[in-house]
């Protein structure tokens, strides 16, 4: 059986275009999952134990370059 894709709609994005911090919010926390896996680090205690834990600062960084990105962002009707 074929998993299901979710993605945002025509109508948030757009939105989220014109500057609606609501749909902003709404977009960056659709792909929070995404984002984090994407900032998953190795972490070592004294003890030389290993953790994944997610970068805090580069997950902001990415949260700031989509934010800037969707403002960027124009869609062509043709």
């Amino acid at each position: 059986m074929n998993p299901i894709y979710r993605h945002p709609s025509y109508h948030l994005i757009s939105t989220a275009m014109d500057g609606n911090g609501n749909s902003i919010e709404k977009l960056l926390k659709f792909y929070d999952p995404y984002i984090s896996k994407c900032c998953l680090r190795p972490l070592y205690d004294e003890y030389g134990n290993v953790y994944v834990v997610v970068d805090m600062e580069l997950k902001g960084r990415i949260r700031e370059a989509i934010m800037k990105m969707i403002y960027e962002f124009e869609i062509d009707i043709a």
